[in-house]
């Protein structure tokens, strides 16, 4: 049995997959890949259930992609919005496992792009870790792990690194809830990929293969041959998902910040993804 499994995400295209977003299935298929990454928070169940026969036709499965809003923070002072984020991560954990996801990966820590202009708090920790707990919780009960990923300094100040990342899944103490590692976020954020993916032993459950620049894997300065040593060293079993991001959809990619073509269209992409990982 393969030691990883390959997917992509689909965050490429949209953060809204429909039915238009289909065909694009039997391409992974052929260039070898697992399963599809994602995004959930705004998939109707209509659109998860048709996806998911989707999926089962390319003979592909899911992980799924969620994070945290700034009605649904983790970090809320007051009970009412933590209470909306448990509830919030907990329906995303419910869609992802329509989707037949065993994870639920992305910035579910606090809400994305939400800033205090100050480090985070003692009071802030302690909030995200009882939310998180009882996210985890809700999530076990439909057979989900919650994946926390750091993100860079420029989109988040609560979780960059992934010794944090690793010292709040510590923290929480819950099954249901793992570490993500993005090598994009990781390339700004850390001052050795292959020290960071060593400090996450143990508490790392998923992995996205992202450039410096976002685009081609492969083509920047991201080290994806140590990378994977790394990983291998600390017996990673988990998913290996390609991420790249593109202005396929205009209002994300200006969301993103991606004001330029990364790329020469998803074949490539995806040709060069299955490149990094499959050596057979």
């Amino acid at each position: 049995m393969a030691r990883h499994r390959l997917g992509f995400s689909f965050l490429y295209f949209t953060p809204h997959v429909t039915a238009l977003h289909h065909c694009w299935f039997e391409r992974l298929r052929a260039h070898g890949y697992d399963g599809a990454e994602l995004p959930v928070v705004a998939a109707t169940d209509a659109e998860l259930r048709a996806t998911r026969q989707a999926l089962d036709a390319a003979g592909l499965a899911a992980t799924a992609v969620g994070f945290a809003t700034a009605d649904a923070d983790p970090l809320a002072a007051d009970a009412k919005g933590r209470r909306a984020a448990v509830e919030h991560l907990a329906r995303c954990a419910e869609k992802a496992a329509m989707l037949g996801a065993e994870v639920l990966a992305g910035p579910i820590h606090s809400a994305y792009g939400r800033f205090s202009e100050q480090p985070p708090t003692a009071d802030e920790w302690a909030r995200c870790v009882e939310v998180l707990r009882a996210a985890g919780e809700r999530a076990a009960k439909v057979g989900v792990r919650l994946a926390i990923e750091p993100l860079n300094r420029f989109e988040c100040y609560f979780v960059n690194t992934a010794a944090r990342c690793a010292e709040l899944v510590r923290a929480i103490d819950h099954p249901a809830v793992c570490g993500t590692l993005d090598t994009h976020h990781a390339h700004l954020e850390e001052r050795s990929l292959a020290e960071a993916i060593a400090q996450s032993r143990g508490t790392l459950g998923h992995v996205q293969l992202s450039e410096n620049h976002r685009g081609t894997p492969g083509t920047g300065q991201v080290d994806f041959a140590k990378a994977l040593q790394a990983l291998d060293g600390i017996d990673y079993r988990g998913w290996l998902v390609i991420e790249a991001f593109s202005r396929q959809d205009p209002a994300f990619g200006s969301a993103l910040r991606i004001w330029r073509e990364l790329d020469g269209g998803v074949e490539e992409v995806l040709a060069a993804g299955a490149r990094l990982v499959r050596t057979d």
